[in-house]
This record gives structure tokens, C-alpha cells and sequence, in this order.
């Protein structure tokens, strides 16, 4: 009888020991998400993210043509027939393309902490490098984000820069005293490099080369010594391109009707924007219609419900670019800044295994689901 007392009080005592575990385990969970601002301390017992704005990326892509008159360039017509050369030393600049993207940049202004208790979904949130929310609960691996700095060396070159030293000149060429003879002599190179080629192909040359890749390697050292000598007289060509980007997060409150970026020369290229001696590059921003939600409450009852995850609703915005008077490119972007930021039920992030998805861009909900 004794032995049955004390194993039904041994049984007690486990199963009280047991439900004081589980009521630990199963303590209270509770999300609340505040503005920043209005938090005491932000410091403490929180964790930290912000929305974007939304910046646009404009990408300018231009070009660098520079063209040197050969130095036989008189005696084109007389000694090859070539009447098409460059007869005067220039240089030019043209765009070629402008591309238009978006990129988001952390907003001060939407700084949130998050407060929670128990095992939620809050505490497994994904940010970006600079702080900007982009989902929860997403599993994304670290990556090591390296910085390529690209060396643009197209200002470095200049019409002086461009000559015909490595041209490998013929012997009697050098001893001529006039230019005339000089020239006449190129192009009897010339002729002469054009007869070997002709040789060559119908394999009338004494000494063949002896192999298909050495073949080949006479042509193109043959066609390559002839196009040098053809420079002479017609002179070169060389084209360079440069990328410029320009950054710019538009404000609600301004206007972007005719807002310069920047300027764009024929003989310097792109320019700052107040620099005079380039036309204008003008960025556009028409912001579509946008409704915002509004809340029906009645004034006299107060709202206690605990805020979820803030996120935004964004605005569309039609992007131009125009090159003085004629537009270049137009795209339709989502601007964060434009829209409209709200909060999802608190109750969502209660749960566990509660997946979010949020554009790191627009600040836009994505997706949710479970992990």
C-alpha cells in the first residue's frame, strides 16, 4: 500500500514538473512594429530596418571618334585611286545609348524596430547591406559583395596620341627626300604586298608555307602589313566608348518637368550640368494618379491593434530622357516615395515558419507564405 502511495506521488510530481515545462516552452508570443521616432529607446531590445527610396540609375554611354589624316593623304587619288580619306585631323563625340534602372537607397525618414516575445517569425529578418528590408525568413546565403573599381583610361587618349610609328617602313622608302616618293614607294608596297597575297592563294609562291596554320598566319601578316600602308594615304579611325552614370531620388514635394543632369559637348563629350559650353540633357518624371487607402474609423474609437510589418504601396512615375529637344529613352518605373506606407496584421509574424518577400527597391510586398 505504501509502494502505491508513493508511486502515484512520484507520477504527481512528474506530471507537475511536466506542464511547468510546457507552460515555458508555450510562453506568450507578441510582434509590435514602431516608427522609430516614437520609440524611447531604439537601442534596446529591437531590432532595426528601414524602407527604401527609390533612386533612379541613368546610364550614359558615349562614344569617341578620333580621325588622323595620313601623311601621304594627297597622293591618294594619284597612286592608289582612293578618293574617300580623311583630309583633316579631328575629333568627335556621340551617344549611343542611355539606359534607364532603379536601385533602392535606405530611408531615414522609414526607420522601423521591431519588438517581440516568444519564438516569432520577426526574429529571422533579412536585410540588405545597408539596412533595407527585404523579407523575412528568407534563407538567403551570405554573399560577399566586392566592389569592381573599372580604370577608364578614354581621357587618357587624345588625337596627338595617334600616329603611324609602328608601321614598319620599307628601307628605300626612308632613303626618298621628297613626300612625293615617299608615297610613291608606300604604294608600290602596297601592289607588291597584294601581288604576294594573290601568289599565296594560288600557290604560285616558291617557298609555300608548310602547314595550314602557317598558312594562315602569312595572310593575315600580309593583310595586316597592307592595311597599315593603306593608312598612310587614307588614314585611321578609332573609336572609344565611355559610361557615365547619374543618380537621382526624386522628391514628391519638387518637380522634374526639365531637370538637367548633366550637358553633352560634340568636342568634349558629357559635361557637368553647368557647364554651358554642352546642350542640355533633360530628366523627365510624370508620377501616374495615385489613391491612397484611407481609413474609415470613426474618431471616436481608438485603434489599439498591435502594427505588423510596415511595407509600401509605390507609385508608377513615367521616366524621359531628352537630348535638347528630342527624347532618347522612357520607361515607366515604381518609386517607393511616391505611394504609400502601410502595415500588415501584427498576428502574421506571431506564427513561425511565416515566410515575406519585399522588394529591397520599391519597399512593395512581394509575396507571403510558409517557409
Amino acid at each position: 500500500m505504501q509502494f502505491k502511495f508513493k508511486l502515484v506521488s512520484n507520477l504527481l510530481i512528474l506530471l507537475f514538473i511536466a506542464s511547468n515545462l510546457s507552460s515555458q516552452k508555450k510562453s506568450p508570443t507578441s510582434v509590435e512594429i514602431k516608427k522609430t521616432s516614437e520609440v524611447i529607446n531604439p537601442t534596446e531590445q529591437s531590432l532595426s530596418y528601414m524602407l527604401p527610396k527609390t533612386t533612379i540609375v541613368v546610364e550614359i554611354e558615349s562614344e569617341k571618334t578620333i580621325k588622323k589624316t595620313g601623311p601621304y593623304y594627297r597622293y591618294s587619288q594619284r597612286y592608289l585611286n582612293l578618293s574617300d580619306v580623311i583630309t583633316e585631323d579631328c575629333e568627335e563625340w556621340a551617344i549611343k545609348n542611355i539606359k534607364i534602372t532603379t536601385k533602392g537607397t535606405p530611408n531615414e525618414n522609414q526607420r522601423y524596430s521591431i519588438f517581440s516575445t516568444g519564438i516569432t517569425s520577426a526574429l529571422m529578418i533579412n536585410l540588405t547591406p545597408k539596412g533595407i528590408i527585404k523579407g523575412i525568413n528568407l534563407n538567403e546565403k551570405a554573399k560577399l559583395h566586392r566592389q569592381i573599381n573599372k580604370t577608364d583610361n578614354l581621357d587618357m587618349i587624345e588625337l596627338e596620341d595617334v600616329n603611324f610609328d609602328h608601321i614598319s617602313l620599307h628601307e628605300d622608302l626612308l632613303y626618298k627626300t621628297s613626300t612625293a616618293a615617299m608615297a610613291q614607294e608606300a604604294a608600290n608596297m602596297i601592289y607588291k604586298l597584294r601581288n604576294n597575297r594573290i601568289d599565296l592563294l594560288s600557290g604560285d609562291l616558291e617557298n609555300l608555307p608548310p602547314d595550314g596554320e602557317a598558312y594562315k598566319t602569312v595572310l593575315e601578316e600580309i593583310n595586316k602589313m597592307e592595311k597599315d600602308f593603306i593608312s598612310l594615304f587614307a588614314g585611321k579611325t578609332i573609336s572609344l566608348t565611355k559610361k557615365q552614370t547619374f543618380e537621382i531620388t526624386p522628391d514628391p514635394l519638387s518637380s522634374y518637368s526639365n531637370h538637367v543632369i548633366c550637358r553633352f559637348s560634340t568636342q568634349k563629350g558629357i559635361v557637368d550640368a553647368m557647364d554651358i559650353t554642352g546642350t542640355p540633357i533633360y530628366f523627365k518624371l510624370d508620377a501616374e494618379e495615385f489613391n491612397k487607402l484611407e481609413n474609415k474609423q470613426l474618431d471616436t474609437k481608438k485603434d489599439e491593434s498591435k502594427n505588423g510589418l510596415f511595407y509600401c504601396i509605390p507609385a508608377s512615375a513615367k521616366i524621359t530622357i531628352v537630348d535638347k529637344t528630342k527624347e532618347v529613352t522612357n520607361k515607366v518605373v515604381d518609386i517607393a516615395q511616391y505611394g504609400q506606407v502601410v502595415s500588415m496584421p501584427s498576428d502574421i509574424l506571431n506564427q513561425e515558419g511565416i515566410q515575406i518577400r519585399i522588394c529591397p527597391v520599391t519597399g512593395a510586398l512581394i509575396s507571403i507564405g510558409n517557409k
